[in-house]
């Protein structure tokens, strides 16, 4: 694709979002409280406090995103998921090990502080819940083996492929020359930027990165090429800086809400609008009223005519009224009465102010207003009714943006080496040259990999997940204890219900760390050695039985001889 072409497609997207820069210019504004201009360049750190008096929807949106992010990653990749086996790949210790050295390389390399993963999700979240549209970038990094950056609606453009998932995204952002030669080199930049670098001109150049799947499906040397290509291009001169390409989409744009027929998402701050416009007009109000009844307006009597045929009822003013009318000794300077009843404008912010955390979900990420003493299973009911309509929340943002994103990263970690290679691969060889001893795929993945099959899962160990299995959960623990009580009737009902298994779902569905619930291969063992143990105590048994009916008939037999 040229790069005419590739501008204009990017023309034709831009073009496509416009509709919702107005949107997005009002959300800035009473939401984030920052000057975003959508139909312009972005001006850093204005901050829009001039126009603005109510900050309820700002605390709402900050207090949902930080509820919202805290069910979802509570803090570390640690504590939060887990590499594990395919559902239909047979568990053995040899697996079990090398899945948990995945794990523990996984989160360690998301944990590593210059990864930024934490302050990614942070600033991914807050814009999720302002903005309804913003995503998440992984690369491998320098100073960390993974690295990772948001990114917002103000500087990404894309469009969407097979199934509504977006899969072609358009970045423009400026940097200045020096940023530019040292990150693409000078040899690659343009003749006019190096011209500007060269006069030492620190000007600001435009570049459009472009990521779309790639039309080639082979690499010139015939081999499979990557599935998606990336383009850097200085945007006014038309120069390409450079052109790479990725084995899978290093940016997951996600959307808080959508509609079918719309790529942009919505969210909360959206449909609140209404409610915050009306708080921040009531809040001002409120304002103006109390000014006036800390610092009232004045009259004053004068025997001249009413001063001007007008009167000023802002806070601190002064009115002149003639005196020639003043019955009954009214005193010479007196406040003017200009506010009605405070009490119906305080009543109505405070329903906005509930209203407006209703719309951010507040009610229900932050459970704090139960004040009726309950039960145990009235406690799991309310909480699994309160989870159940969070559901789709959590599983929107797992599904397009989080579990996409940590895929990459193992994928990434993969491609380095992280979890070992393959006997006889060009990668063994890399590693033997690096001086460093080569650890292997276990041969019953091998097959997997040949077939294009998945070989790992990620797992999820957090708030929201138990949430989306805790009807399951419950269900197996009721069937359990149901069992339990079974058993006590009739030993015929044992061998209806695998326990085994039954644990193996309920570690699963309650994050339990590997190790604890032993692996299938490892409880066979010991099934076995319980079961040879058993069979060596019948025996032992039956030995003392037997040698005791031989004393018993010898005892007898002399009893019966004749003396």
């Amino acid at each position: 694709m040229t790069v005419l072409a590739l501008k204009q497609e990017f023309k034709d997207l831009k073009d496509d979002r416009q509709i919702w820069d107005n949107m997005y210019q009002i959300i800035g504004e009473y939401v984030s409280q920052v000057k975003q201009n959508f139909t312009s360049e972005p001006s850093p750190g204005q901050f829009m406090i001039g126009e603005i008096f109510d900050s309820t929807a700002t605390f709402a949106a900050q207090n949902s995103a930080s509820a919202l992010l805290g069910a979802l990653w509570p803090g570390t990749a640690r504590r939060s998921i887990e590499i594990t086996p395919p559902d239909d790949l047979p568990m053995t210790t040899e697996l079990a090990e090398f899945y948990s050295k995945m794990t523990q390389r996984t989160v360690a390399a998301m944990d590593d502080p210059h990864a930024n993963l934490m302050l990614t999700l942070d600033e991914y979240m807050l814009d999720q819940l302002i903005f309804g549209t913003s995503g998440i970038g992984v690369e491998k990094g320098d100073k960390s083996k993974l690295i990772y950056k948001p990114y917002g609606v103000k500087e990404v453009y894309f469009d969407e492929g097979k199934n509504g998932i977006v899969d072609r995204i358009f970045i423009l952002y400026e940097w200045r020359c020096n940023r530019v030669v040292a990150e693409y080199g000078i040899e690659n930049v343009s003749e006019k930027t190096r011209e500007k670098y060269n006069a030492g001109k620190n000007a600001k150049v435009k570049i459009l990165h472009a990521i779309r799947p790639r039309m080639e499906k082979k690499a010139a040397a015939g081999q499979l090429a990557m599935a998606f290509e990336s383009i850097h291009i200085e945007f006014d001169s038309d120069h390409i800086l450079l052109e790479t390409g990725f084995h899978e989409l290093p940016i997951r744009i996600g959307r808080f809400r959508k509609l079918t027929y719309e790529k942009q998402g919505r969210c909360p701050s959206m449909t609140a609008m209404p409610d915050i416009r009306e708080a921040n007009s009531l809040r001002e109000a409120i304002i103006r009223a109390t000014e006036k009844m800390l610092d009232p307006p004045l009259g004053i009597l004068n025997d001249g005519m009413l001063g001007g045929s007008t009167i000023d009822t802002s806070s601190g003013a002064i009115n002149v009224f003639n005196a020639g009318n003043n019955i009954g000794g009214q005193p010479p300077v007196f406040p003017l009465v200009t506010i009605g009843s405070m009490e119906p404008a305080l009543r109505r912010l405070e329903d906005l102010k509930q209203v407006i955390a209703q719309h951010f979900f507040l009610d229900r990420l932050l459970d704090f207003n139960n004040q009726t003493a309950m039960t145990l299973g009235e406690v799991q009911i309310r909480d699994q009714i309160r989870n159940g309509s969070l559901s789709a929340l959590y599983s929107r943002q797992l599904a397009e943006v989080l579990t996409p994103t940590f895929e990459r990263s193992v994928s990434v970690l993969w491609r380095s080496g992280e979890y070992g290679v393959i006997a006889g691969s060009e990668e063994e060889a890399e590693v033997i040259a690096s001086g460093r001893e080569p650890e292997y795929i276990p041969e019953a993945l091998l097959g997997r990999l040949q077939r294009g099959e998945d070989i790992y899962k990620i797992s999820y160990k957090t708030k929201a997940a138990s949430a989306q299995r805790s009807e399951e959960y419950l269900a197996t623990i009721e069937l359990l204890n149901q069992y339990r009580t079974d058993m006590q009737i009739s030993l015929a009902i044992k061998n209806r219900i695998n326990i085994h298994e039954a644990y193996k779902q309920l570690g699963i569905i309650r994050g339990i760390a590997v190790g604890i619930i032993r692996e299938d291969d490892a409880v066979e063992a010991l099934d076995q050695q319980d079961a040879e143990a058993a069979q060596m105590q019948q025996m032992l048994a039956a030995g003392v039985q037997a040698a005791s009916m031989a004393k018993d008939t010898a005892a007898a037999g002399q009893m019966m001889r004749p003396q």
